[in-house]
């Protein structure tokens, strides 16, 4: 389809502003945010430049009066890049956007040679900017968060990371309560990983391990494999998690848990891009990017290793909690009725389920966050009570006249240790170390009382995590 008349009025100077503000949105921007909502309109109502199609008119137009050596060079690094970005993020077909990328050529012939990795680069911001729509809500602090999982795959903008080749390499440690959404943010950073070969190779795979999970005895075999006959029980060799990620990322959740002997081996391998399994009398190069999460300051020195910690944290995102972002509620609501419910055959039922939350949740703190958003809006789909009656502040039915079993209902022995060490959990923020503290228990029996909880406790991951 041929540019409009306003369109082909666009001289060369118009051009390379134009193509200026498509850098600044593309290369330093990340998507789904206020800012980036902002330059998009700018560029539309300034310039009336809509397409990836027109913004190459753009290009043509900006090159065509023998164009100085200061745009030639802002043509080769920035402009290339951002109308390669634009064009997959825009183009339903890849291939399309791959023809754009080569048509740029034909305007600047020097580009050539670059075009492939120009690809594979905009092909790969196309891949993070889908997964960051999973990132629900337009708050300042969650613009924030976009803002740091897009540089966690690009650096501080698309043309260092094309500088530096490799910055998928860099560990990130994702921080946030339980149920902010940490393992988005690490599936996000993940769907960058594709590889800088342009010709379309599958990229490296993602692996995930909740570090929680893992007995202290078992979890380094976990991790970095072992060799036959290494320990009790180990009657075959076992490659582990760090080598059946090679090539791609391993996120590590619950990064806070890791014994004191699972940290030291940590270390050495960010260090030194080696793994030695269990009981193996040599180290194995392994290429992996590393995720790591935890809903605990790593910082206070007394469980964590300085060392391990900086090199976990190259890059950090945090992940805000539910009640700095209130403003982002509906949308959220909209989103998980969204994902249960085909709206279009009941168009009211967005704002019905929104009324009622309003009405049955209005002052709650959402110690739960995002997953306990979800879980609620889901009860009131189902008719059910938006909030756990002990959650809402209503005793029991049972034990009225007594304020412990008002709060604890009759039970067992064995419930009301576990519904009293998910209160102290919750109320430390779910820190482990001190909910332990606290209760006088290991962390052990407080992982074992929190994995055993009844339904409706706070529980330790999830996918929001």
């Amino acid at each position: 389809m041929p540019p409009d008349d306003a369109e082909l009025r666009l001289d060369p100077q118009q051009a390379v502003e134009a193509l200026d503000l498509l850098a600044e949105l593309r290369l330093r921007t990340a998507p789904h945010t206020d800012a980036a909502r902002r330059l998009h309109t700018d560029l539309r109502a300034r310039f009336r430049l809509k397409r990836p199609a027109d913004l190459l008119l753009a290009w043509e137009r900006a090159l065509s009066d023998a164009p100085g050596d200061v745009v030639l060079g802002r043509a080769l690094q920035e402009w290339s890049l951002a109308l390669g970005v634009h064009a997959a993020i825009n183009l339903e077909d890849l291939r399309a956007a791959r023809r754009a990328i080569e048509g740029l050529a034909q305007a600047l012939p020097a580009l050539r040679p670059r075009c492939g990795a120009i690809f594979a680069w905009s092909r790969r911001a196309r891949d993070v900017t889908e997964a960051l729509a999973a990132l629900v809500g337009r708050s300042s602090v969650m613009d924030a968060a976009r803002t740091q999982t897009w540089r966690a795959v690009f650096t501080d903008d698309l043309r260092k990371a094309l500088a530096l080749r490799a910055p998928h390499r860099l560990s990130v440690l994702i921080t946030g309560e339980p149920g902010t959404g940490k393992e988005i943010v690490a599936r996000t950073i993940a769907a960058g990983r594709g590889p800088l070969d342009p010709d379309g190779a599958e990229p490296g795979p993602y692996v995930t391990v909740n570090i929680a999970s893992l007995t202290p005895a078992l979890a380094s075999s976990a991790l970095f494999g072992h060799t036959r006959g290494a320990f009790t029980g180990a009657t075959s060799e076992r490659a582990g998690l760090f080598a059946a990620a090679s090539g791609g990322v391993l996120f590590l959740d619950e990064i806070g848990d890791a014994s004191p002997e699972v940290q030291v081996r940590l270390l050495r391998t960010l260090q030194e891009g080696t793994v030695r399994p269990v009981g193996a009398d040599h180290e194995r190069a392994v290429e992996v990017r590393v995720l790591a999460a935890t809903n605990r300051d790593l910082a206070d020195g007394v469980d964590f290793r300085r060392d391990l910690l900086e090199r976990l944290s190259v890059l950090r995102v945090a992940c805000p909690p539910l009640r700095e972002r209130s403003d982002d509620l509906p949308e959220l609501v909209r989103h998980f009725v969204a994902a249960e419910i085909d709206v279009s055959a009941w168009p009211t039922i967005v704002d019905e389920v929104l009324a009622r939350l309003e009405d049955e949740t209005r002052d709650w703190p959402w110690p739960g966050n995002v997953r306990e958003l979800r879980a609620a809006t889901n009860r009131v789909l189902a008719g059910q009570p938006a909030l756990l009656r002990r959650e809402a502040g209503g005793p029991p039915a049972q034990g009225r006249g007594d304020p412990v079993l008002g709060a604890l209902g009759l039970g067992s022995l064995e419930q009301a240790k576990r519904r009293y060490a998910e209160a102290v959990l919750r109320a430390v923020r779910g820190n482990k170390s001190e909910a332990a503290r606290v209760l006088g228990i290991d962390r052990n029996t407080l992982a074992r009382y929190v994995r055993d909880a009844v339904p409706g406790s706070t529980p330790s991951t999830d996918e929001a995590d």
